[in-house]
């Protein structure tokens, strides 16, 4: 063979071996359709004074799981109801709301500062309203409106 051949035959190689890797490389951030809507994973959820803050505010219905972290300096609390008003206009009676009178779901008591439990929950659509209810602290906005599709 003589030196072009040799030359055309390593580009040839080169263009099949970069081809290859391309296709075996994981798609780039840049490449990916990002969504507000969670849909795997558990949704990570920040409570703190005075503020309940899910890193996505829908997902997609079904079992959804919710890893709450109480980065505050007081214990606090996370419950999930179903309700057709907006966190803001739900009723506070003696600086509470009164969840039986919502739809509850379910709800993880007492959780201590630093401490980082879940929740496992299967959610029809709808709007919900994610909280922490331990007296005052609606009140004080530890709330989030959360809609699920």
């Amino acid at each position: 063979m003589n030196a072009r051949s040799l030359s055309l035959v390593a580009a040839t190689s080169l263009v099949v071996l970069l081809s290859a890797c391309a296709a075996a490389a994981p798609p780039s951030p840049a490449a990916s359709t990002g969504s507000s809507t969670a849909s795997a994973g558990p949704i990570a959820v920040e409570l703190k004074e005075w503020a309940v803050t899910p890193a996505s505010l829908t997902a997609t219905a079904g079992a959804i799981e919710f890893a709450v972290r109480n980065t505050g300096s007081t214990v606090h609390e996370f419950v999930v109801v179903k309700t057709d008003l907006k966190a803001a206009d739900l009723p506070v009676s003696g600086n509470k709301i009164d969840e039986t009178a919502l739809t509850p779901i379910d709800e993880i008591e007492d959780i201590a500062v630093g401490a980082t439990p879940t929740l496992k929950v299967t959610l029809e659509p709808g709007h919900y309203v994610l909280l922490c209810n331990i007296e005052a602290h609606f009140g004080l906005g530890m709330r989030s409106d959360f809609d699920v599709n």
